[in-house]
Parts: structure tokens; C-alpha cells; sequence
């Protein structure tokens, strides 16, 4: 038997922005994969099996897990399981994964444990010597799990199987990244059936502005940039593989039809990068008419967005989307090898805006590079995008995250070590608890700058167009529809934290 486990969630409201967990889109592939490959298994959603249960989270007043307890999630895992594998996409979770998966590890000491996601691929020896979990699954995991339970099955050495990283006595084997999906189409379709998604989509538990009820929806795998700040080369390569667009919008259309969904939130790293691609997306959508909206709310690139990719996106439903620029320096983006033309980028958030679709941009401060003058830079081009009518701007303070080129070398130089603090600290990066890795700015000017950089661009945005604001504030608030950022925000903070406060209050009692 097979048992796999999504980790129970953390939940902040830490500073200025409230952080949910979101249905677990890589483990529904996995979990996929292992149905067709005919082996028996079970899925324990220790977040989506009881969103609305929360416990106090150690050391820490502003952060709250939410879903099932430790013991509850070890009551569920079948006792025949001989091979019990846990996610963790974010290092934020580690502690609570690397916790759980020695709970799991008392009940059932024969068992095979095995971590998946970003977190693994990112610190595997760090893993395998700090946890009881015997394997890490390196990168794409669909068909490296069912490789490892294949040759678990026939008896054969795991060190065998491309990439893994496994114990063998005191060391580490490592057996390279595991090799990318060349036909992404025959991948098979996340197995929501296995998860409670009925529980997040009636909560409007996503990432995404909420415009109805929403299921998450991957268009395309991989990024084919390399910034230092990212983890994506180390996770996926810089190999970008997009779905046919025919194959994608059935799977809309499978949605719509069987969970009610009218509104998805793409989890692609960059949707956007061929042209060709997104302009027959759009085409298949709107001929189809199947009525329902869509965003990106991770963002995408710029590079090929013109009026009439606009145009193309608005009349297929989309209705939201992301930019990302990171700094309004050249010098800096040169560092972080951020390949992006800010003039051409400036002139796709009018295209955007022009349209009518909703559009944020993000940001990141205190880059190891940064300095008072490049901050500087970077504020003249947040005051341009709110006069340019951007409608949303996310300001975050660098956080190096494990894996990540910026990561190593922070590592390197000795600024970071790796612990329950360090994994936890990017839910801080609003607050004043998260420090500046920049050398020439300090902590406490770093988080007032960010403060700063806020209020320059809602106030000039809401000079620019108050009746904008106004109206959108208006049907979050009497509406439930968050077509904003700032709307979701707002609902955030007046109404829907004091419900988890309350809940997390009881919790404490």
C-alpha cells in the first residue's frame, strides 16, 4: 500500500498580507501517476480534510497550522503501508514536515518514507540527515516515484533509479535530477477525486482573486530563465514545455463540468513565453465559449505580451494576471540575471491595463546588490506603474531561497544556516522580523523603505483613479468578488483574519 500525504498548512498573518495554504497541484499529478501505474494507494490531505480546524503553531503567535493534527494524520495512514510518501513544496513547511514524518516514522519503523517537492530537491543532504525520510524524490516526481516503487517492488537497489537522493548507511547517494517529462500531453490529470477539492474550492482556499469557484490549472512546466533568486533551475531546468492547448481547454471544460468550476488560477511558473502558443490558447477558449474566467496569479513574462495577446486573453476570460520586473535598476537585474526590458515591460502593463484586465506586479527589495540609490530606482518605477495604472503591487524583501543560485552563494559566504528559523523566515519578509541580506542597506531602512514603496503606489494609484478603488472596495466588501489584490486585502484583514484569530484563540484554549 501506498500512502501520500500533503502536510498539514501554515497559516500567518504576519504583517501586511494573510498566507493560505492551496490545493496541493503536484501531489494530485502524483498521485495520478501511481493510480496508472496500477499500484494501490491511498491520499491523506492533512490540510483539506479539516480547512476549518487550526492549532497554535510553536515559538510563534502569528503563525497558526491549519487542517488535521500530527496524531490525526498518522491515525489515517493505512496500516499496511509499506511506503509512505510526504510533500513539501516550500521550505516554510519543513518543520512541520520534517515533524510529522518523524510521528509517522514511530508507528511505522519498516516503512519506506520518501519526501517530494521543491523543499528535497533543494537541501536533499540537509534532509536526509536531519529527518527520518529514507528518500528524496530530485525534480519532476511523477515518474521518479513510480520508477522507485518499481524497482522497490522487484527487490532491485534504489540507488539504481535516476533522481533520488537516498541514505545508504551514514552517507548520501545522489542520482541526478530526475529526468524531465518530454510529452507533458501524457501526463495523466491530477486525481482530485483523491483530495477533498469540493473543501477548498467552496472556501476559496487559492491563491488567486476570487471570481467564483476556482480550481487550480497548469498550462505549462518549467521556466527557461535562470534568476539567481529562483529555484526553478534547480527544480525543473530551464527546459519550458507547454500542454496543447485543445488538451488543456478539455480539461477546463472536465472541471466546469464536474466540480462546477467557473474560474481557474493558473500555477505556471510563465505561462506567457511563446506567443504562437498563447494566441491558440486564447483562440481555442473563445471558440468554445465554455463562459468561464481565468488568471495568472504567480505572473508571467512580458517579453511577447502586446494589445493583441490583450485582446486575445480578455475575450477568452482572463481576467487577472501578474508582472513581475523585481527592480527598477538595470545594474541589479544584470545581477540577478533577470532578463527584462523594462521599457518593453512598461508598455505591456498599458496593453494590459488598456484591456481591462486586472494586473499586479511584483517586486523584491534588498537584493545582496542592493543599494540606497538602486531602492531609489526602484521607487520611480513603482510611482510610474501607479500613474500607468498597474492595479496592484506586491513590495517583498529578498528572502534566498534553498536552492536558488543567491541561495549558494549567501551560504557560501556564511550568512545563512540552515534551520527551523531560516526555512520559516520568508513568511516574515512583510514584517520587520526578516533581515536585509543587503550589505549596504540595513534591516530596519529596508523595511521602511518597503512600507514606503506601498504607500507611494496605492495613494498616487488612488489619486490617479479613485473611483477605481472605490468601486472595487465596493463589491468586495457588498459582492464577495475580489477583482484586486488590494480588494482581497482588505477583505483579508477586516473580515476574514478576525475569523481565523477567533478560530486560532479557541485553538490556544
Amino acid at each position: 500500500m501506498i500512502t501520500l500525504i500533503n502536510p498539514p498548512g501554515l497559516k500567518t498573518f504576519s504583517g501586511l498580507q494573510m498566507h493560505t495554504p492551496n490545493p496541493p497541484l503536484g501531489l494530485a499529478y502524483v498521485a495520478a501517476a501511481v493510480r496508472e501505474a496500477g499500484f494501490p494507494y491511498r491520499v491523506i490531505d492533512g490540510t483539506g480534510e479539516a480547512l476549518d480546524a487550526v492549532s497554535p503553531y510553536p515559538d510563534r503567535r502569528d503563525f497558526m497550522v491549519q487542517g488535521l493534527t500530527f496524531g490525526e494524520i498518522v491515525e489515517r495512514i493505512p496500516s499496511d503501508s509499506d511506503v509512505i510518501g510526504i510533500s513539501c513544496m516550500f521550505s516554510t513547511l519543513w518543520p512541520l514536515t520534517r515533524t510529522l514524518a518523524e510521528r509517522v516514522r514511530a508507528r511505522f519503523p519498516r516503512a519506506l518514507l520518501v519526501l517530494g517537492g521543491e523543499h528535497g530537491t533543494a537541501v536533499p543532504e540537509h534532509v536526509l540527515h536531519a529527518s527520518p525520510f529514507d528518500v528524496v524524490v530530485l525534480g519532476e516526481g511523477e515518474e521518479t516515484l513510480v520508477g522507485l516503487l518499481r524497482t522497490r517492488a522487484a527487490g532491485r537497489p534504489l540507488a539504481g533509479v535516476p533522481g533520488i537522493a537516498v541514505r545508504e548507511g551514514e552517507r548520501v547517494v545522489q542520482t541526478g535530477l530526475s529526468p524531465r517529462a518530454k510529452d507533458v500531453d501524457a501526463i495523466p490529470l491530477p486525481d482530485w477525486d483523491a483530495f477533498p477539492i469540493e473543501e477548498y474550492v467552496a472556501r476559496h482556499q487559492m491563491n488567486g482573486i476570487n471570481l467564483g469557484r476556482s480550481m487550480p490549472i497548469l498550462g505549462t512546466r518549467g521556466c527557461p530563465f535562470q534568476c539567481t533568486f529562483c529555484s526553478n533551475p534547480a527544480m525543473w531546468t530551464q527546459r519550458w514545455i507547454p500542454r496543447d492547448p485543445k488538451l488543456l481547454a478539455d480539461e477546463m471544460a472536465l472541471y466546469r463540468a464536474k466540480y462546477g468550476a467557473t474560474n481557474f488560477d493558473f500555477q505556471d511558473l510563465t505561462a506567457i513565453v511563446k506567443r504562437q502558443w498563447i494566441v491558440d490558447f486564447c483562440r481555442e477558449l473563445i471558440a468554445r465559449g465554455l463562459e468561464v474566467t481565468w488568471q495568472m496569479p504567480s505572473g508571467t513574462r512580458s517579453e511577447v505580451f502586446d494589445a493583441e495577446v490583450a485582446d486575445l486573453l480578455y475575450r477568452s476570460g482572463c481576467r487577472a494576471l501578474a508582472f513581475a520586473p523585481e527592480s527598477g535598476s538595470p545594474a541589479i537585474l544584470k545581477r540577478v540575471k533577470k532578463q527584462v526590458d523594462l521599457g518593453h515591460m512598461l508598455a505591456a502593463m498599458r496593453a494590459a491595463v488598456r484591456r481591462g484586465l486586472k494586473l499586479s506586479c511584483f517586486i523584491v527589495i534588498g537584493f545582496p546588490d542592493d543599494t540606497p540609490a538602486t531602492l531609489r530606482q526602484t521607487l520611480r518605477l513603482i510611482r510610474r506603474m501607479a500613474v500607468l495604472g498597474v492595479h496592484d503591487v506586491a513590495v517583498s524583501k529578498f528572502v534566498p531561497y534553498p536552492g536558488s543560485e543567491l541561495f549558494q552563494r549567501l551560504q557560501r559566504e556564511g550568512k545563512l544556516q540552515l534551520d527551523d528559523a531560516f526555512f520559516v523566515s520568508p513568511m516574515d519578509f512583510y514584517t520587520k522580523k526578516a533581515p536585509s541580506y543587503a550589505d549596504r542597506v540595513s534591516t530596519g531602512r529596508l523595511y521602511w523603505t518597503m512600507l514606503w514603496m506601498f504607500v507611494n503606489f496605492y495613494v498616487i494609484s488612488f489619486a490617479c483613479r479613485p473611483l477605481r478603488t472605490l468601486r472595487a472596495l465596493a463589491r468586495a466588501v457588498f459582492r464577495g468578488t475580489e477583482e484586486t489584490r488590494y480588494a482581497k486585502w482588505f477583505v483579508d484583514f477586516f473580515y476574514t483574519r478576525r475569523r481565523w484569530r477567533k478560530l486560532a484563540g479557541g485553538a490556544a484554549n
